[in-house]
């Protein structure tokens, strides 16, 4: 509303100054209401002649209610459309905020989605959680392995290799290979006769035959040379036994143990029949006591039928025979 001592074209200039851009749809449907209040604010200059009161002048309580809307433009112009309209986008504004941040009314949601929400926060938090360990646990292995002295590459060279004799001997860091191994055993064995040792009674058995049907023969062909070989045989079995290896060159006592061998076996046989007996058995008298129970429920429904078609007052063929008729 323009003041007393200025002219009405400022009192426009500053409502202009006053409206943002979005609001222009707003301002169009308002234009009409604007003009009439600027229409009616104006007032007579001296050298215009003020016009008739009994044609023109309205009624008392008409110029009351004008005077009351000039007093009160300002309040009339914040509560306008375009004033709501901009109150309603940023309500709508606000809402997708909180929606995008995550940050809508926990109220308003049913329990099991803020449920579920609860779960993911638990989630992600031993997640986290679990990282952390992680790297904690490597920057210890690092600590550690940076801890550990490590030798120069030259040293180790040095030591793989030794100079002997104008010979230079390599040292392999690799496994020995089977083959290699077996030629280790070969090497061990002293005097190219292998130990009678082991639990394989009848291996053992049939090894002392052997034996001792080849020193016959070399005593038919040559007596010396069988009795050196009987005694590289005893020497042989001595220095076996200094090392700690058990040697079972006794027959009788291989005999002795071959056949508490295959009692025990034969008795492991007699056992596991009697099991498997006795397992066939159990099954057997549980299918029995399950068709017998089978065949009792089947009974029950069918004379439970009966009871209560008797209820209902059927005869049954049953009755009749009873009856006798």
């Amino acid at each position: 509303v323009s003041k007393p001592g200025q002219p009405e074209d400022a009192g426009r200039q500053l409502k202009k100054k006053k409206r943002k851009k979005p609001r222009k749809q707003a301002e169009k449907a308002n234009a009409p209401s604007t003009k009439q209040v600027a229409s009616n604010t104006t007032r007579p200059t001296p050298g215009q002649k003020a016009a008739p009161q009994a044609s023109e002048s309205p009624p008392q309580g008409v110029t009351q209610s004008r005077n009351e809307s000039l007093v009160t433009g300002s309040k009339s112009e914040v509560g306008s459309p375009s004033f709501s309209a901009m109150n309603l986008l940023r309500q709508r504004l606000h809402e997708k905020i909180k929606k995008a941040s995550g940050k809508d009314d926990a109220k308003e949601l049913p329990p099991a989605v803020l449920e579920k929400r609860q779960r993911r926060k638990y989630e992600r938090e031993r997640k986290k959680r679990r990282r952390k360990e992680l790297k904690m646990k490597a920057k210890m292995v690092k600590k550690e392995t940076e801890e550990v002295p490590v030798e120069p590459e030259s040293k180790k060279e040095e030591s793989t290799a030794e100079v002997v004799f104008n010979r230079v001997e390599v040292h392999e860091e690799n496994e020995l290979s089977k083959i290699q191994k077996k030629k280790e055993k070969r090497k061990a064995v002293k005097g190219n006769i292998t130990p009678l040792t082991g639990r394989n009674y009848k291996q053992l058995l049939n090894r002392l035959e052997t034996r001792k049907n080849k020193l016959e023969e070399l005593k038919d062909k040559d007596q010396k040379k069988a009795e050196e070989l009987e005694n590289k045989m005893k020497w042989t079995n001595v220095l076996y036994k200094a090392e700690g290896v058990k040697i079972r060159d006794d027959e009788e006592r291989l005999k002795e143990a071959l056949k508490r061998k295959e009692k025990r076996k034969a008795q492991r046989q007699r056992q596991w029949e009697k099991r498997t007996e006795k397992v066939v058995e159990k099954m057997q008298q549980r299918q029995e006591k399950r068709r017998k129970n089978i065949q009792k429920k089947k009974k029950d429904r069918i004379e439970k039928k009966k009871a209560r078609a008797r209820k209902k007052g059927r005869v049954l063929p049953e009755d009749l025979k009873k009856a006798g008729l």
